[in-house]
């Protein structure tokens, strides 16, 4: 890997990873010119610590078949090795340590995310290590954004949303949810549009989410 590499980190739940899981980032990486895309499932999400996820191997399966067919990517099961709640914050650490002082660092995030992300814990550490790259969510243009961020509840300043805004992605909306895929598949429905065909044929061999 070159002195300038970039690498970009994605991380979640995916109970179950969609097609935006697999779709959006990768085109992500492609608009930073990142050598790799790395996604980190989640242990338990520190911001979901009422919802038991689906088991580990379970997700981490999905998540393969839902990648097959990307280029350039990893699935790194670190936050499924820790015990407790999955923090950002000690996997960009473990990655900082793990790649050279040359390798950039960046972590994708929701927009969604980005609004509360002075809540995270030691959120200024992640910046510092890995800079936040926005992925729009909720918002589906930068005033949308910045007005969510500003109406927060005073956790930011105007040159900090300034500073968010430039984080911001230039790419569609990522609209589908893995707790709505979740109610659909719970309800009964197949999650077609939502779902990668492999995706949908493991969760109907291993009976999940019935």
């Amino acid at each position: 890997m070159n002195d300038t590499a970039t690498i970009l980190l994605f991380g979640g739940t995916f109970d179950p990873p969609t097609r935006a899981h697999a779709m959006l980032p990768p085109r992500a990486a492609e608009l930073i010119g990142a050598e790799q895309l790395l996604y980190v499932p989640a242990a338990i999400s520190p911001h979901k610590l009422d919802q038991v996820p689906t088991p580990a191997d379970h997700r981490v399966a999905m998540l393969g078949l839902a990648l097959d067919k990307v280029e350039n990517v990893q699935v790194r099961t670190m936050e499924l090795d820790r015990d407790g709640p999955s923090y950002s914050v000690d996997t960009v650490r473990s990655l900082r340590e793990e790649f050279h002082d040359g390798t950039v660092l960046r972590l994708l995030i929701g927009d969604d995310q980005a609004v509360a992300f002075h809540r995270w814990k030691d959120w200024k550490a992640i910046i510092d290590l890995a800079e936040p790259l926005v992925l729009p969510r909720g918002y589906d243009s930068p005033e949308g954004f910045a007005d969510a961020m500003r109406a927060c509840g005073g956790g930011w300043n105007d040159s900090e949303i300034e500073q968010w805004c430039r984080r911001r992605l230039d790419l569609p909306c990522m609209t589908m949810c893995s707790q709505e895929v979740r109610f659909q598949l719970e309800s009964g429905g197949e999650a077609d549009e939502e779902l990668d065909p492999d995706v949908r044929k493991y969760i109907r061999d291993q009976g999940l989410y019935r």
